[in-house]
């Protein structure tokens, strides 16, 4: 089994303000006691530059107390579920 690090810019599209985007990031892959993947909540947008697009890049503490963070969790399964490149990298099927 192989990891999957994604992040996810959450906010307003569609105008050149950026004040309201949080960016969320997670890994998935094995951890200890578990049979298959798991997603852990990690710092967001790490590795990324700094463009303002990216907004706030919630640290792991911050992401775990944010308001929308349900959201990103349904962003990853939607991405785990539905995109087969993905899936095929984490878990070779």
């Amino acid at each position: 089994m192989h990891e999957v690090w994604i992040d996810a810019i959450l906010g307003s599209w569609g105008r050149d303000d950026f004040d309201d985007h949080v960016t969320f990031g997670c890994r998935v892959g094995p951890v200890a006691g578990s049979p298959g993947p798991a997603a852990t909540l990690v710092n967001g947008g790490e590795v990324a530059g700094d463009s303002p697009i990216f907004g706030r890049k919630l640290s792991r503490e911050e992401g775990l107390t944010h308001p929308r963070l349900a959201e990103f969790w349904q962003m990853v399964d939607l991405i785990l579920e539905r995109d087969a490149l993905v899936r095929r990298h984490l878990v070779g099927t």
